[in-house]
């Protein structure tokens, strides 16, 4: 047995070190909340945290009560160039087609080509409307971009055709109607991520993409909505997509200006949709297209001519 003075001794011993463990571990744990309060910890920054940001997101589009006008004159034009082919049961291709505009030509001379989705009759997934649009466009006019120019479109464009329209420095597209499922490509695109963890940019060359103010659009939302929202490129062969596309040439072919300066473009629009062929057309074609650069403005001086010279630079080289 161990005498009471040894006991104490021991138990003195022991509560002296508990008390110095207990003194030590108090104190980490104040220098560690102490260290959290002074230096909180914050989310890893993005790749982008220490690189300025110069790709600014495509300004909003606010076209003029006549630019409006003719915003819904080469729509209705888009879904008459799709009726005009329409198939039911896709064999050239889905009822997507499109047309490409140059706004900085007189009104009478805007329409540059058109072109309808031929996946079908190509079995080539990539040969969406858009895609062969800005294809043919390029190996006609013999130019590497299309900088300045409006591609109307009849369905929201995908990711493919999205980043061609990026990468060729398109302006504007302008769709009829909503993708559910593969739309809302060009916002993505746009979208200002940098300050989030593993952030980004805005991607460069932003493009406008702006839903069709036209009442064609609404219904044929509503229309596919109230369907259940199936298959879009399946529904877009069904008897409810043709009525609001016959519907559409239909106004096409009966439109009233509002604009007096307008009526050239809807008459030009007729007289284009008539050259467009009711068959599938193989790359490249020129027919109802045409070469913007040369297309008459007017009388012929050395100032209308140095401007064409400069627009045709400016798409070479941008």
């Amino acid at each position: 047995m161990t005498s009471a003075g040894s006991y104490n001794s021991l138990v003195a011993t022991r509560f002296a070190c508990a008390t110095l463990a207990l003194i030590v571990m108090t104190t980490k744990v104040y220098a560690s909340e102490n260290s959290v309060h002074s230096h909180p910890q914050t989310a890893p920054a993005g790749p982008m945290a220490n690189t300025r940001c110069n790709n600014a997101p495509p300004t909003p589009y606010n076209p003029s009560s006549t630019e409006l006008e003719r915003d819904k004159i080469y729509s209705l034009l888009a879904y008459a160039v799709v009726y005009k082919d329409w198939q039911t049961d896709n064999r050239r291709g889905f009822n997507i087609g499109s047309v490409l505009v140059d706004p900085n030509q007189a009104p009478d001379h805007q329409l540059v080509c058109w072109a309808r989705n031929s996946v079908g009759v190509t079995k080539n997934a990539t040969q969406h409307g858009e895609v062969r649009l800005l294809t043919n466009y390029l190996e006609i006019a013999g130019v590497r971009s299309a900088k300045g120019l409006k591609l109307y479109t009849t369905l929201e464009p995908c990711a493919m055709c999205s980043g061609m329209m990026t990468l060729v420095s398109l302006r504007t597209s302008i769709y009829g109607q909503t993708d559910p499922r593969f739309g809302k490509v060009m916002e993505r695109l746009a979208l200002d991520s940098q300050n989030l963890p593993e952030g980004h940019c805005p991607y460069p060359r932003g493009v406008q993409s702006v839903a069709a103010q036209v009442a064609i659009r609404e219904r044929l939302d509503t229309a596919y909505a109230a369907a259940g929202k199936p298959g879009i490129t399946s529904w877009l062969a069904g008897e409810a997509a043709r009525t609001l596309f016959e519907q559409a040439a239909s106004e096409l072919a009966g439109y009233q200006v509002q604009f007096a300066e307008n009526q050239r473009v809807v008459d030009r629009a007729r007289a284009f949709l008539a050259k467009v062929p009711s068959k599938y057309t193989s790359l490249p074609y020129t027919r109802a297209c045409e070469e913007p650069w040369v297309q008459q403005e007017g009388p012929f001086s050395l100032k209308t001519m140095s401007e064409r010279v400069k627009r045709w630079v400016e798409r070479v080289f941008y």
